[in-house]
Formats: C-alpha cells, structure tokens, sequence
C-alpha cells in the first residue's frame, strides 16, 4: 500500500476582508473605520492583488497569475476558511500554521508601498488592530481546529497588554504568536520583556519569526527606496534589509540571553531562508569558543550559541529550496519544517504545476529518505505547533500526496524562476 505523506505547512496567510473586521473592533472606532474602509476600497491593496504584484514583478507573470489563480477564485481561501481547507485539499496539505498577512484593520498598503509613500499606522491603532486580527483568526481556525494553527499578533508596547493577550490567545486556541518589530532602543533582549517570555514558556506557546513581519527595528529607510535609479530597484534593497533584520533576532535571543534565561522557550524561524543558520551558528560558536571575546560572557550565554539553537529553536523552512535540500544535515533534518506559503505568489501551490512537483523538485532530486521527509513536511512541525497527528490522519488519508511521488526525482525542470534553485545563503 502507498504511503500517504503527513504534510503541515509551517507558513500559510490569513486575513480578513477589510470590511469584516468591523465586528471585532472596538465600538469607538467603527466610525473611523467606516471612513477607512471607503479609502481602502478605492485605493488599498493585499500582497495578493495585482497591484501589489505589479510592483515587484514582470507583467506577463501578474497576467499568469490573474488568469490562473485570481479569476478561479484560488485567493479566496485567504479570507474563508472553508476555501481554505478546500485549497489544502487540493495541494494534499493536511495541516497549516497561519500567520497574518498585510491588510490588518487600518493597513492600507503591503510593505513596499507603504514605504514608498510613508505610509504609517498609528499606535494605538496597531493595538486595536492586532486585537481584532486574534478574535476574527481564532473563529478563522475554529472551522477545523485540528487543522489550522493560527499565530496570534501582538505589538510588545504595553507589556501587562501583552501577557493578558497572550492568555487570551492560548484560551481561544490559538497556537502561539509572531513576534513584531521592535523599536532598537527597545531590543527583544530588554528587560522590560521578560513578564512576556516568562508568560510565553507558561503557556507553551512558541514563538515565530517573520521576515518583513518580525524586526530588530521598526525603522524603514524611505529615503533608500525612493532614490534608487529605477523602481525595479527597490524591492531587492528592501528584500536584503528585511531579511538581515528578521534574521537578527536570532542573534539578539542568543547574546541577549533570552534563550538561556527562558529555557523552554521555542523559536521557529520563518521565510528567511534555511541555509544562513550554517554559517550563523559557525560564526557565533567561534566567536563563544575561539575568538578574543571576552570569557565572561559566558556569564550570560552560558552554553554555546549551537546548543541553544539544538533545544530551542525551529527553521520554518518556506520557502524550501534545492541547495538547502541538500545540505539538510548541516542545517538538521530534525529542525526543517517544509512550508508551502498559500496564498502568495511565490508559494508552492499557484505559481507552477503545484505543491507536488515543487517537492520533488526539491526533496526529491536532493535523494531525501522517506524517513528524513517525514520529519520534514509534518513531523517535525506537529511536535512544536502541537497538532494531533491522530486526527489528522483520516485527512491525511483521503487528500494526502504520495510519499513515494514526492521523493521521485523529477524528469523535467517546471520551476526556472523562484526558489527551487535559489543558492544556499549565508548569514549576513
């Protein structure tokens, strides 16, 4: 009999339509909001939507991409969650951990907009805006809790507001949390965060990291973007800067001593790439083991910073590429959780002939073992998010793909552009 291959994907998005947030806000705000979603609708944009697109990619792939997937209605799922399930079914996705997208109550544009415009949301509207995100998300997941793990948002400002979220969060089943932008005066190592990390660990909730959602710093170089030579500039620089502050955070949790202070604290790394963790953690343990830095720092970071990366922390490997396939050992097979990044364009499941054949172009040409993949595309990622994998197996059973397919080397390449031949990375 064929196996069929448990798949959770570590990074899938979730956002309202603009307009049904209203019921989750606050009553004070409706008025604004009203006004709000006027403009939006006239003027706003998702990450999705062909102006977004337009903006960072060839005409002819929007073009692509509206009559394959937009004008089918495959986006819907981003909003309805019974589209959604339908969407998994369809890739042989048992399981997904959802992350927000842009398009919150009040977010006008997606990143590179509004940079380009210096467009900005006010504070206390970001909190409002959060809150409203968590109570829809959880109604979002409760259509099928055993499959769909929602990650609550919080802002990390009013520290007694954020554990009380967080308890909340966990009350209303939500499976853990993204971590925000930070202001740099303020790092995540700060000791005005520690009722937060300790309240995290409480309630056995990991955290994530999401590149242009998680930041070492909230500031963005307007400047920078507007001044390059042609538009087509700007998405590279502002890829490379998003990047370097996501990945940072890894950094800060180690020499801050986050990880050491809160020991059962999970980290999950996510749309950042997989490979850079090689040279990271060379780079880290040299400078704790040979370099002329100081010994006592030890008093801090009292083990080596590959131990706390061995206990504590997750690579959401989205995407998964061919080169990070193969060098799955140095980065740890036992760390790789496989995403597909439904709805976004760069994702495995609209942008190519699907999720299958994005697997076997990775996980298959790199001669992955059926048992390394099962700790990859699920195992792995049920252990830290929580699922049942017992009651994910009827499903897995009905819609899952092959396991014997997906680690069947393709015969052709169906991916010439995204990241299946992207090169491994190193730390910047």
């Amino acid at each position: 009999m064929t196996e069929k291959a448990l798949i959770i994907s570590s990074d899938g998005h979730a956002v309202a339509h603009m307009a049904d947030y209203r019921p989750y806000l606050p009553a004070g705000y409706h008025e604004e909001f009203d006004a709000f979603c006027e403009v939006h609708a006239r003027d706003g944009s998702r990450t999705i939507d062909p102006k977004s697109l337009s903006q960072r990619m060839d005409k002819e792939l929007v073009d692509q991409w509206v009559e394959a997937v937009i004008e089918p209605g495959r986006t819907a799922g981003q909003s309805d969650p019974h589209q959604r399930l339908k969407e998994l079914d369809h890739e042989g996705i048992a399981g997904e951990v959802i992350f927000p997208d842009f398009g919150l109550p009040f977010e006008l544009y997606p990143p590179l907009i509004a940079a380009l415009r210096g467009y900005a949301v006010s504070p206390d509207k970001v909190e409002v805006a959060n809150r409203a995100h968590n109570r829809w998300l959880a109604d979002f997941c409760a259509a099928a809790p055993e499959r769909l793990a929602g990650l609550g948002v919080v802002s990390f400002v009013d520290i007694e507001a954020t554990v009380e979220e967080l308890r909340w969060a966990k009350d209303a089943g939500l499976a853990g949390i993204v971590l925000p932008a930070v202001d740099e005066d303020v790092p995540f190592f700060h000791p005005r965060y520690e009722p937060i990390w300790s309240a995290l660990e409480d309630l056995e909730m990991p955290v994530a990291t999401h590149t242009a959602i998680s930041s070492v710093t909230r500031h963005m170089a307007t400047g920078t973007l507007t001044a390059v030579p042609h538009p087509a500039c700007a998405l590279p620089i502002m890829t490379a800067q998003a990047f370097f502050f996501t990945q940072q955070i890894l950094t800060h949790l180690i020499w801050g001593g986050v990880l050491e202070r809160h020991p059962n604290l999970h980290l999950a790394l996510t749309e950042q790439g997989s490979g850079w963790v090689i040279s990271a953690l060379k780079g880290m343990d040299y400078s704790w083991q040979s370099s002329y830095l100081r010994r006592d720092v030890r008093e801090v970071v009292c083990r080596t910073p590959s131990e706390y990366f061995a206990r504590q922390v997750h690579m959401g490997s989205s995407l998964f590429s061919l080169a990070e396939a193969n060098a799955r050992h140095d980065i740890g097979v036992d760390k790789i959780c496989i995403g597909m990044d439904y709805p976004h364009h760069e994702g495995t499941w609209g942008s190519g002939p699907g999720t299958l054949c994005y697997l076997r172009a990775t996980l298959g040409a790199a001669g992955v073992t059926p048992e390394e993949a099962r700790q990859m595309l699920g195992g792995n990622a049920a252990r830290l998010w929580g699922f049942d994998t017992g009651a994910l197996r009827p499903v897995v059973e009905q819609i899952g793909l092959s396991l014997n397919e997906i680690l069947t080397p393709p015969t052709e390449n169906h991916f010439p552009r995204g990241d299946v031949h992207k090169p491994l990375a190193t730390a910047f």
